[in-house]
């Protein structure tokens, strides 16, 4: 849900964890700098990344990291509490042992397209979570990723039109109510509107 691409990220680690949240982070537009002294598992496919950079060595615990966002993501947990110590001013880290500690959460994400939507617990349990996932899975929309696109083309196109706000917000309501969205003939129902409200100018 933010915008990554203009953040200095490192992630520590070089397992599993790490992997999963160097995939998503380069997925969403990130450059990711990974400070660990060997990657472990299906690491080749992001090696060829451009937004992925490989620092082949171990922190010690005296370090500090002076990226925007910090992941860390080993098993060394002396090592997580030395470097959350040594925080920098409004830097954000993440702990994978123990995300509470940190300064923000990483929510799961149910990715359809257009539509996102992500579940957190606040660490409290990522087991609940990813039952509160599945949960809201089965009963989004399954025409959730066309819908958005015929309501963004519509959106656009309404609001670079000339007109009253009001009336063309109007028109952008409708569309979006379940029954208009499962009408066979919404395109043609917006076309209609659209015209009768360019008469109207």
């Amino acid at each position: 849900m933010i915008q990554v691409s203009q953040l200095t990220i490192t992630v520590v680690g070089g397992g599993t964890v790490a992997h999963k949240r160097c995939k998503a982070l380069i997925h969403a537009g990130a450059n990711v700098h990974v400070v660990a002294p060997r990657l472990v598992g299906e690491w080749d496919a992001l090696l060829q990344e451009d937004g992925f950079h490989w620092e082949q060595r171990s922190l010690t615990p005296q370090e500090s990291l002076l990226s925007d966002w910090v992941f860390l993501c080993t098993t060394d947990q002396a090592l997580h509490r030395s470097l959350m110590n040594n925080r920098a001013p409004r830097q954000m880290m993440y702990a994978c042992d123990d995300a509470q500690a940190g300064q923000f959460y990483v929510p799961a994400q149910i990715n359809k397209g257009l539509l996102s939507v992500s579940v957190s617990t606040a660490g409290a349990s990522p087991s609940y979570t990813k039952q509160i996932k599945a949960a809201l899975e089965e009963v989004l929309p399954e025409n959730a990723e066309r819908d958005l696109i015929f309501l963004q083309q519509a959106r656009k196109k309404l609001l670079a039109q000339d007109g009253r706000r009001v009336e063309k917000l109007a028109v952008l309501k409708e569309l979006a109510r379940p029954e208009r969205l499962r009408d066979p003939n919404r395109e043609e129902w917006f076309n209609n509107a659209f015209a009768s409200l360019e008469k109207r100018r």
